[in-house]
Order: structure tokens, then C-alpha cells, then sequence
């Protein structure tokens, strides 16, 4: 990572919204299914969460695609890092953009995620007391081979996912509460679910990509492949330089082309997907010419852009989205399963010797936001005093949290922006006192006569300055602090296999529809199972209860408080040292492509956040150079 890192067809009545819980769409027929008798099913063209989607039925296309563009022409893009594995949702990590080669059964727009439309099934039926979703195929859905995509293999897909040791461990949480899945037909899939409450479930199975079986039945999964896959997407991989590029081909006679949620989209005859080591080495191509599009995190790079003028013969347009929705942030985790980092004293001692204003101001010429939550930019973050939902959820564990959970809201220590940081010091200090810890020859030392010794690892080589700047300051305090700067394969090896660090800095994501995975960033149980995401070793009864309780939120009021108490826990017990987040977007690209996603009619201006590549299209026309232009999108509410 870079530094900064539906309208209804039917009004429901008050007895069935309420057996529909939080999912937000009309059911337009009813029936019961073959062997279950005295439960109602009811039909949903679309699953959701939260507020009503905006596309009916009828819809033709997302608003954001442009159902005319012309087809052909080359997008090439650019990755930072190496690959050398193809194969989706192996443990081993793959490069292969999924979306571009998978389908799934339901997908979300971008200008709607928290509703999904009808892909691979065509609609799905749900029992009234939520005991069990159907999902109806469409007979039309095939693989690229011309095979059928049929029940066997999302059958088969569930169970891979879910039961083989190889498969990303994500799966198996994520699905825990589907209790059996079967075929009832061809083009018919039963998944029996035990968790009647938990709607975010039944919306994680409609967000399934599906994998063929017969594929799999001659190749072993789990092993490093440079094979291109079978897919039943909009392309299919054609060219493959290990480490460096993968190249996609649009699939002319794609299945889904004509439906309403594939028309305007994957219009490029060709993707090309580059792979670069170094940002800076990536900035460089992007401005000879050999990337269309940058998104760039790094406010120094940004600058240099506009130097990038008559290289290529086009324009550059530089531009600013407000982002929508939960983002992900950039913070340090400590490693709570080795002392001293199990104190949470020593914690905040070191929180607050972390100088986020002069960072920001010097470092990050002002981009970005402190962060206090899990889900920053969004309504599920925690802001101010509990409330009386919130409270609800941790009066029971009075006895076993801070106080101060139940009466205020957490705000980060912060400096003055000077860059002396005395009063931080100071504050810094006594708490290493509290904790044992005294100033001896200038070391920081404890009880034992032992100097506190910090190494913070990252794979991050955007961030060197930012952490160099926070292991000045702690080494100005007495403390043995220092960077470790290792690839990606290594820090993935370290932080979630062997656990091998005092502190690291990375990426956090985030989401607007969290549910099971939610376990598996901060569930005791996953504290030290390998390739957790609990990187840094949660164990406390109350954060379980808070992550079971988001699994299990039947109405979004319900998720809201539980993600608000759990992010009261995570930072009033210091769990993590909160870094930043970047509310808005810095992105540039060629002036090549027509898109959709920017301009709806004439005048007014469109926002969705994360450009919608998938919605341009190649110009063919001949555009003249002419000097940078900078744009800034503000957000629509």
C-alpha cells in the first residue's frame, strides 16, 4: 500500500418486513418450495442491507455505465510488488484481478454497494424465518469453455472454500453459520442457514465468486500456478510474464454482456495489468506514458505530474474524489502476545510519542485525517459519548473494561505540530513510570536494569520517512527503536504466521457491510491461528462479544451500535497506535478514455469515490496536447 493509504416492486407489510429483517427489497411473488411445508418463501431480485436500494427491477444499466460505449481498445494499469500464482483464494497470494475473470451470483454497483443484482442467478428465494436461501441460476451462464455454470459448481465452490486447508481461512468464517448447501436441480442451490438473524450472511453468499468444477477436477488447488484459469468473466487471461504483467482479452461472446448490470461495462478489448517494484520506478512510466491511469498517495509525486506535460502527446487529468463510504486507514499494531506489549500502560506510553500533526503537516502536506476507528468516513465509526444502544452492549462488562468506555469518546493524543513534543514527552513518561519503566544513562529501563526495545516492520517503503520520524522520537525517550523494512511475502510471514515483531505498520481495511470477518480481525479465537488477521493478538471476552453480536445484527441499527462499542474497546484499550486515513482520492490518468462516472447529462457532476474503470472506454478520436488540467469532484450527498 501507498503511504496515505432498491426501489421496490412491492410495499411490505409490517409481519413480513420484520421476518425479512434488514433486507431491503420487496419480495415479488411468494411460494413454497418442494419438502417444506408451513414455512412462506419469498422471491427477492435483489439482497441488501440497510437503506433501499436505488435500482427497480426494470433497471436497464448502472447509472454510472454508459450502455452505448464502444467496445475495443487497451487500458494498461499498474500494481506495486511481483506475483507468481494465478489461482483465486489459495493461501498463496494470487494475482489475478477476480473480477475481471469470475463471476459472481449477485453483484453490487458502485454507486450502491450495500444492495447486489442478479449475475450467475437470477434471483434468490428466502424462507420467512431466514432458515434458508435459494439461489436460481441463469440457464444462460456459462464458462468460457461453453460448459453451463450449473449448481454443481457453486456446490462445489462453497465447499472448496470452506473445507479445504489450502483456501484463504476467511472463507470458512465468513460462512460458518450455513449449516448445509445443496443442489435442488440444475440451476437450483439450497444453502441451510443457522443463524436466522444474521442478514449479512445471506448477502455474502449472493457475493460469491464461482469457480468451475471440472477444472478443478484435473488440477490440484493450493499450489503456485502461472496457468491462465477458466473464468466465466468478461475477460480471460492471454499473456502472463511471471512477476511482471498479466494481459486480459475481452471475451466477445461474454454471457452477461446484455444484462443490466454488464451493459456499458468491460469495454476495453484489452487490460493490461503492470507490476512494479519501486513507487517511484511506477511514477516514472505512468509519466512517459506507459500507464494510463495513477493513483497516487504520496503528496510529493503528485507534484511532480504536471512536469509530465508533452511526453505522450495527450493531456493529463489530475483530479480529487471524495471518497464514499468505510475506508481503510494506515496504523501500527503492537503484538500483545509478548511483554511489555501485553501492558496496556506501555501502549499508550508509546501512542504518545507518535507526532500524527507534524507528520501530517510536513510529511503529508495536510491529505489526510487522524484516525480513531475501524471504519473511518463512515456512520459505523464511534462519535462521542455511548450511546443508549451502545451502552446496552457494554453495562454488561462493566466490571471488565475501562471506565472511562462507558463515559466519553476517544480522542488520540495529539502534539501541538512543532515538533518538540514536550507536554507528549512529558505525558509519555509517567506512564512508562506507571509501568515500571525509569530513564537510567539516557536508556529507557526496567525493574531489570533492561532498555525497552522496539523494531516496527513494514513492507511499506512509501512510509520510511514517516516511521523514521516515530523512531526518533521514541529513541529521544530511551528506547532501542528501529525500522525493519522487509517485502511483502516476509511481512506477511512475520505478522500473521509467525508472529515475529513488537510492532508492524500496515493497512487496515475496512467495510460498510462487516459481518463474520469481523472475527477474524479481532476474535480470540484467531488470536494465533496462522495467517490470521488479528495481527495483534485481541484476547478479551468483551471484543468477542461485540464481533459475535455484528455477526449476528439483524437490522443495521443493531450493527451500527455493535461496530460503535466495538471500536470504543479497540481504542480505549490501545490495541492499536491509530495512524491516518485519506478521505479523498488523488488520482491521474491520459486523456484517452471516455467515462461515464464523471458527468451525468451535462452539467452536473457525478462522485462515486474509486473511479469506475470498468465504465470507460477507449477514445477514438485524436485529442491534442495541451496542458495539465486538474479537476476536483466534490461529493454528492
Amino acid at each position: 500500500m501507498a503511504l496515505l493509504g432498491v426501489s421496490c416492486a412491492l410495499i411490505l407489510s409490517s409481519s413480513i418486513a420484520l421476518a425479512l429483517n434488514s433486507i431491503q427489497v420487496a419480495p415479488t411473488e411468494s411460494q413454497t418450495l418442494e419438502n417444506v411445508k408451513g414455512i412462506t418463501v419469498f422471491r427477492l431480485y435483489a439482497i441488501g442491507h440497510g437503506n433501499e436500494g436505488q435500482y427497480a427491477e426494470s433497471f436497464n444499466h448502472f447509472d454510472y455505465a454508459n450502455p452505448e460505449a464502444p467496445k475495443g481498445g487497451m487500458i494498461k494499469l499498474s500494481e506495486i510488488g511481483s506475483f507468481n500464482n494465478l489461482e483465486p483464494f489459495s493461501l498463496r497470494e494470487s494475482g489475478i484481478d477476480i473480477d475481471l475473470l469470475y463471476d459472481q451470483l449477485f453483484v453490487s454497483p458502485r454507486d450502491d454497494p450495500l444492495t447486489a443484482y442478479p449475475l450467475i442467478a437470477e434471483s434468490a428465494m428466502i424462507a420467512d424465518d431466514h432458515s434458508f436461501v435459494v439461489f436460481n441460476l441463469n440457464p444462460s451462464a456459462k464458462w468460457q469453455d461453453d460448459s453451463p455454470i450449473t449448481s454443481d459448481d457453486v456446490v462445489f465452490t462453497f465447499n472448496l472454500l470452506t473445507r479445504n486447508d489450502q483456501a484463504i481461512p476467511f472463507f470458512r468464517t465468513a460462512y460458518k453459520d450455513v449449516t448445509d448447501v445443496g443442489a435442488l436441480g440444475p440451476y437450483k442451490v439450497k444453502f441451510a442457514l443457522s443463524a436466522k438473524d444474521a442478514t449479512s450472511l445471506i448477502f455474502l453468499i449472493g457475493s460469491m465468486h464461482i469457480l468451475p468444477r471440472h477444472y478443478y477436477e484435473a488440477r490440484s488447488f493450493g499450489t503456485d500456478s502461472l496457468e491462465a484459469p477458466l473464468g466465466s468473466g468478461p475477460y480471460s487471461v492471454t499473456q502472463v510474464l511471471p512477476g511482471r504483467r498479466i494481459q486480459y482479452q475481452r471475451v466477445t461472446d461474454y454471457w452477461a454482456r446484455d444484462l443490466p448490470v454488464r451493459k456499458g461495462l468491460y469495454n476495453f478489448d484489452t487490460w493490461v495489468v503492470d507490476y512494479y517494484r519501486d513507487a517511484n520506478v511506477r511514477a516514472q512510466a505512468f509519466m512517459a506514458g506507459l500507464i494510463d491511469v495513477m493513483f497516487e498517495f504520496d503528496p510529493g509525486r503528485w507534484l511532480l505530474y504536471d512536469e509530465a506535460l508533452g511526453k505522450t502527446g495527450v493531456p493529463m487529468v489530475k483530479q480529487v474524489s471524495q471518497m464514499r463510504g468505510a475506508l481503510g486507514s494506515m496504523n501500527f499494531a503492537f503484538n500483545l502476545r509478548r511483554p511489555p506489549f501485553n501492558d496496556r500502560v506501555v501502549r499508550e506510553a508509546v501512542t504518545e510519542l507518535f507526532d500524527y500533526e507534524w507528520i501530517d503537516k510536513v510529511l503529508l502536506s495536510g491529505w489526510a485525517d487522524r484516525n480513531h476507528t475501524q471504519f473511518p468516513n463512515s456512520e459505523l465509526a464511534a462519535a462521542g459519548p455511548p450511546t443508549q444502544a451502545e451502552l446496552a452492549l457494554l453495562l454488561p462488562w462493566r466490571d471488565r473494561i475501562r471506565k472511562e468506555i462507558l463515559d466519553d469518546a476517544y480522542v488520540p493524543p495529539a502534539s501541538d505540530g512543532s515538533g518538540f513534543q514536550r507536554e507528549r514527552r512529558r505525558r509519555a513518561l509517567k506512564l512508562f513510570s506507571e509501568a515500571g519503566y525509569t530513564i537510567r544513562n539516557g536508556w529507557l529501563v526496567n525493574g531489570e536494569g533492561r532498555q525497552l526495545s522496539i523494531e516496527i516492520i513494514t513492507a511499506n517503503a512509501d512510509a520510511q520517512n514517516i516511521i523514521l520520524t516515530f523512531v526518533a522520537s521514541l529513541r529521544r525517550v530511551g528506547i532501542d527503536a528501529r525500522l525493519r523494512l522487509v517485502d511483502a511475502a516476509q511481512f506477511e510471514q512475520r505478522s500473521r504466521v509467525d508472529f515475529d515483531f513488537d510492532m508492524t505498520f500496515h493497512y487496515f481495511r475496512s467495510t460498510e457491510f462487516p459481518g463474520a470477518d469481523r472475527e477474524r480481525y479481532w476474535a480470540s479465537e484467531f488470536a494465533n491461528t496462522k495467517y490470521t488477521l488479528n495481527i495483534p493478538g485481541v484476547q478479551d471476552p468483551a471484543v468477542d462479544d461485540l464481533v459475535r453480536r455484528i455477526r449476528q445484527a439483524s437490522t443495521r441499527e443493531d450493527l451500527v451500535a455493535a461496530t460503535r462499542a466495538l471500536d470504543r474497546l479497540i481504542a480505549w484499550n490501545a490495541y492499536i497506535l491509530p495512524g491516518w486515513y485519506i478521505g479523498s482520492l488523488h488520482y491521474a490518468y491520459w486523456n484517452r478514455f471516455g467515462r461515464a462516472d464523471q458527468t451525468v447529462g451535462t452539467d452536473v457532476r457525478r462522485d462515486i469515490g474509486w473511479p469506475a474503470i470498468e465504465a470507460w472506454w477507449a477514445k477514438h478520436d485524436t485529442v491534442p496536447p495541451t496542458k495539465v488540467r486538474n479537476d476536483t469532484i466534490a461529493a454528492k450527498s
